[in-house]
């Protein structure tokens, strides 16, 4: 089965998840740790998908203005 890439809501949940679970000490230290990185993983993965969003709406809006102004 292929890997199919989780989505943003996916991400999000999971990083609530890692949150949750360091904010609570849920986690031994170590797997705190491991889950620290992770999350750092996520929000950078996660800007990324956010700011590529913006310069497609960026890019959307200087086209409409091309052909309407």
């Amino acid at each position: 089965m292929p890997n199919k890439e989780k989505t943003f809501e996916e991400k999000m949940n999971k990083l609530e998840d890692i949150v949750h679970k360091i904010d609570n000490s849920e986690a031994s230290l170590d797997e705190s740790l491991k889950l620290y990185f992770e999350g750092t993983e996520l929000i950078k993965d996660l800007e990324k998908t956010i700011n590529d969003a913006k310069e497609k709406i960026k890019e959307s809006k200087n086209s409409w203005k091309l052909v309407y102004y």
